[in-house]
């Protein structure tokens, strides 16, 4: 028990990395991951939704319970903000990345809006992270971390042929700093 709960974020970061890859390989064949999202795999109206919605809810669920069993301090709140937010998205899902008439444009919206202010309040949790830090390299690392999340989060609006790329390169940059260098 001990082991969950000081590895909390490993854990939950590694069943979400196992859930995208795994909506991968049950994918159609009209996903493509260099214009897709990874909330396409979990899009509405999609019919292999229930992997990448159980990845989202696992992630953010196991994320936040793990930061209030170690106990909620002001350093982990963007964390704990990042997490719920996460978990929710796989609630309301995106709109679908193939044609269909009828869908949910406020689910859509409730999606969108979650997965922004995941963005910000990570991106928050790792300038938290910078100005708690004593160690001059660790700070360094972190500033470096906050650069790439905005720059990879900037970049994903402006690459409409290659959002998937980019949400990757995103996710990639966020649970690397996520298992390496957060101080929960």
């Amino acid at each position: 028990m001990e082991y969950l709960k000081s590895n909390y974020n490993i854990i939950a970061t590694l069943l979400f990395i196992i859930s995208i890859i795994v909506a991968h390989i049950f994918s159609t064949n009209n996903y493509d991951w260099t214009k897709n999202t990874i909330s396409d795999l979990g899009s509405q109206g999609y019919d292999r939704k229930l992997i990448m919605q159980i990845g989202f809810l696992a992630f953010g669920l196991l994320l936040s319970i793990g930061i209030l069993v170690n106990g909620l301090t002001f350093r982990k709140t963007p964390n704990l903000i990042y997490g719920l937010c996460v978990g929710l998205t796989g609630v309301f899902c995106t709109k679908p990345f193939f044609n269909l008439d009828n869908y949910s444009t406020t689910q859509e919206t409730f999606h969108s809006i979650l997965a922004q202010i995941a963005g910000v309040t990570f991106s928050l949790g790792i300038l938290l992270q910078l100005f708690y830090s004593d160690n001059q390299n660790e700070k360094w690392i972190h500033f470096l971390f906050f650069i790439l999340v905005v720059g990879f989060s900037a970049s994903f609006g402006l690459v409409k042929n290659y959002q998937g790329i980019a949400q990757r390169l995103l996710y990639l940059t966020s649970f690397i700093w996520l298992i390496k260098f957060y101080k929960p």
